[in-house]
């Protein structure tokens, strides 16, 4: 993985085009400029020779044409996609690249706890891999400064937690470049870090979705089928599950019947067949597996397309072998592939009328390692932090922070359940009242909440002069 700023890339690149007498020094520049993270250090007086200086001076020039180049990128992305909150993020312009896929931090702004995004993905393998429906999911991940408390002379840290918007702004097909907006949000007892740091680990290309799928399969002449002697304890879940396990003594036979449609490898349907005189039908899945098939859900449809649900599905996990695992023996960490198996009430005579199919998905993406991290201004004079203790229907709003992305609030409930991320809020300013959007954060069963609420536009919170929760106004102090 390697990790540059724009002017670094640049300077990199003109200098190794530069044929001087000093290549002791130029090596140490090229090192310097080939850390993996950037920091802008302070200036110290050095003394140079004549080469030396020569190439410090175009050095200094590079920089300034990359600084350039840099800001028109940055221009670029405001006028093509036009975000809201262009106007206060700061140009950033680091990336890392990892697996031939360049993740770049475009502009960035942090306040506490809050912080925009402008962030992209572009594929430099030329395979053009990334599509409109290219994803983090729960692959992205931002630092957080977790606090900690004493209690009985003891630190323990306590649980934190973060949530972030993700907005699809941009996809440029030429160069297989995906523009995202990014609106992150900690709980307050976990601070963002600072400097600002995101990372990625999981990325998903694309998904091909498959609905009612036809399975080619014949139906006819199916017999009663080889099965395996099973126990509750080998079940690991299931849908419609039978509230008396016990009485399940048989499943399929795991094994190698047919191909699925999508055509992927690590999955298949595994045996189908007559048992108890029900139709059984089990798929194979390779198991643990970040990207392919997903569980897929199995239907019989009839000669004029009505669609049969299943009874039930049993799901359960097999070593290499195809031996069932004993859970309360073995653990996940043993099981290579898992089964799930479905279970129809249909007359098995008249089984060439039906159709079996399916409803599932197939995802494509990449495991790698990819990290940004950024400097950022001090904002906390554009914040407004106060105390009250105002209730509202049974909340305790105590502690708020209002900055330009939103609103933050921690607070006490009363009751077994916080319904405060379902209220309705609204700041009000100077020039009118502005509705907030989201609801999203955390709260625990000690009866605390720490949620958020966000911003449509940027907020001048200096023209704020209350904060409006279901109708209550408590003034801005």
């Amino acid at each position: 993985m390697s990790t540059f700023d724009r002017d670094e890339q640049n300077i990199h690149e003109a200098l190794s085009q530069i044929t001087v007498d000093a290549a002791g020094l130029a090596g140490q520049v090229k090192n310097r400029l080939n850390k993996k993270t950037f920091y802008a250090t302070p200036r110290r007086q050095v003394r140079w020779s004549l080469a030396a200086a020569i190439i410090v001076t175009m050095s200094a020039l590079l920089v300034i044409t990359a600084a350039a180049a840099a800001l028109g990128s940055f221009d670029w992305l405001i006028k093509k996609i036009n975000p809201f909150f262009g106007e206060i993020v700061e140009l950033v312009e680091v990336y890392c690249e990892d697996q031939e896929i360049r993740m770049e931090v475009i502009g960035a702004q942090k306040y506490a706890n809050m912080a925009i995004v402008y962030l992209s993905l572009q594929d430099i393998s030329g395979q053009k891999r990334l599509t409109k429906q290219t994803d983090f999911r729960d692959g992205f991940s931002v630092k957080m400064n977790p606090q900690t408390q004493k209690t009985d002379g003891q630190s323990t840290e306590e649980a934190f937690s973060f949530g972030w918007g993700q907005k699809l702004l941009y996809f440029d097909e030429v160069t297989n470049t995906v523009y995202y907006e990014f609106n992150i949000t900690a709980d307050s007892n976990s601070p963002l870090s600072d400097p600002l740091e995101l990372s990625s680990f999981l990325i998903y290309f694309d998904e091909k979705k498959y609905e009612y799928e036809p399975i080619s399969l014949s139906l006819s002449d199916l017999g009663e089928a080889e099965t395996t002697p099973i126990q509750q304890k080998h079940i690991i879940g299931g849908t419609n599950v039978p509230d008396n396990l016990s009485e399940l003594t048989a499943i399929l036979t795991p094994g190698h019947y047919a191909p699925m449609p999508h055509g992927e490898d690590d999955q298949w349907i595994s045996n189908i067949g007559i048992l108890d005189g029900k139709l059984h039908v089990q798929i194979g899945n390779a198991f643990n597996k970040e990207f392919g098939s997903n569980d897929a859900s199995l239907f019989l449809m009839t000669s004029d397309g009505k669609l049969i649900e299943y009874d039930y599905t049993l799901m359960f996990l097999s070593d290499e072998d195809h031996h069932l695992l004993n859970l309360e023996e073995n653990g996940y960490v043993d099981a290579v592939y898992k089964y799930s198996e479905a279970v129809f009430t249909v007359n098995t005579e008249e089984l060439s009328g039906y159709t079996l199919c399916f409803t599932g998905s197939v995802h494509s993406g990449v495991e790698g390692r990819w990290k940004v991290t950024t400097n950022l201004s001090d904002t906390s004079q554009q914040m407004r932090i106060w105390t009250n203790d105002v209730s509202v229907e049974g909340h305790l709003f105590e502690h708020l922070t209002l900055s330009p992305l939103g609103l933050q609030v921690i607070g006490t409930y009363e009751g077994e359940e916080c319904m405060a991320s379902k209220m309705s809020l609204a700041v009000e300013t100077v020039d009118g009242i502005i509705p907030l959007r989201g609801g999203g954060g955390s709260y625990t069963q000690k009866q605390s909440f720490n949620l958020h609420w966000n911003t449509e536009t940027p907020l001048d919170v200096t023209t704020v002069t209350a904060v409006i929760i279901n109708g209550t106004r408590i003034p801005v102090e």
